[in-house]
């Protein structure tokens, strides 16, 4: 006879029914959160066997793998008939990159400052790099106050210098620093948030997020999660929140409208983060740390995320503390 499904299985299963993720992009959610804090190198059949309970099958992460070394975010070693892959440096910056809007967040504070991009009117020319740039700062969060002109009140310019040394353009635009004047009679930019950021569609992601993995963590407080399940659980929790995260342009908390749903699904997050934690970390360790030189242990600053490990959890055996 067979034995009923249990209640994080069957939580799992619902997950991956109403929303089922899409292979390339959960492989760059593990890469950043999992494998990146242990030297970023997995064996590909340790790798198939890890996403498998999360929906992805081989021939999904296979064609995943084979466009992540396309745009150099992995690069391959053969071992025989195995093939082992490793994290590149641009696949180690660019989640680097990601990973203070993923587990830290905006500032509730802010001193006013805005940082300014600008991009001289040029004719034609340029219009296929102008429009590239225009991409990158919107995912970086700014926002389009006037034709060519985008403002973040708290990304650092050196973020919108490296933007354009990256795409190699970084002569191509003006970056500033500026203070609103606003009390000297003018509109105030922050006024400007709901027109230049879509902050209700962000809003609603926050609260599906909320309404999706709230019932997660009654489960957990009734019965720890086994291994695989907590590794299948925090795949799931990271992904659907870096999709959310890094299309949020993490305004300061001033430019913010009351009650943001966004505060209350970072809480959550991090609470049910630290409950999957541990257990997921020894199915991780047992699975693609096997038989690989390239598994390190556990970076101490993985420890830090959403404000650092709650001090009633003691580190798994063989993490640093």
């Amino acid at each position: 006879m067979a034995t009923a499904p249990l209640p994080l299985d069957r939580f799992i299963a619902r997950l991956l029914k109403q929303d089922p993720p899409r292979a390339k992009s959960l492989c760059v959610s593990l890469l950043g959160d999992a494998l990146g804090p242990h030297g970023g190198a997995i064996w590909l059949g340790d790798l198939i066997e890890l996403l498998a309970p999360v929906g992805i099958n081989e021939r999904l992460l296979r064609t995943s793998v084979f466009r992540l070394v396309a745009q150099d975010w992995l690069r391959s070693e053969r071992h025989g008939r195995r093939s082992l892959y490793l994290m590149t440096e641009r696949g180690l910056r660019d989640t680097a990159r990601a990973s203070q809007r993923i587990y830290e967040g905006p500032a509730r504070e802010w001193n006013g400052e805005w940082t300014l991009v600008a991009l001289p009117r040029v004719g034609n020319n340029g219009l296929a790099e102008r429009a590239e740039l225009r991409r990158e700062l919107l995912w970086e969060g700014f926002g389009m106050v006037a034709p060519g002109l985008f403002a973040h009140p708290q990304t650092e310019a050196s973020a919108a210098h490296a933007i354009l040394d990256r795409l190699g353009i970084p002569d191509k635009a003006l970056v500033l620093s500026a203070r609103d004047l606003a009390g000297a009679g003018g509109l105030p930019i922050a006024s400007l948030a709901t027109q230049c950021w879509n902050l209700d569609d962000v809003a609603e992601q926050y609260r599906q997020f909320s309404r999706n993995f709230g019932p997660l963590e009654k489960l957990l407080d009734e019965a720890p999660a086994a291994p695989g399940q907590a590794f299948a659980a925090r795949v799931l929790l990271l992904h659907g929140w870096r999709r959310i995260v890094l299309h949020d342009p993490q305004l300061p908390g001033p430019m913010l409208p009351d009650n943001w749903p966004g505060h209350p699904a970072r809480e959550l997050c991090a609470r049910l983060y630290w409950k999957l934690f541990d257990a997921s970390e020894a199915h991780l360790d047992a699975l693609a740390g096997r038989e690989n030189e390239g598994y390190r242990a556990l970076r101490p600053a993985a420890l830090a995320r959403f404000g650092g490990r709650p001090a009633l959890a003691a580190p798994p055996t063989g993490q640093a503390a």
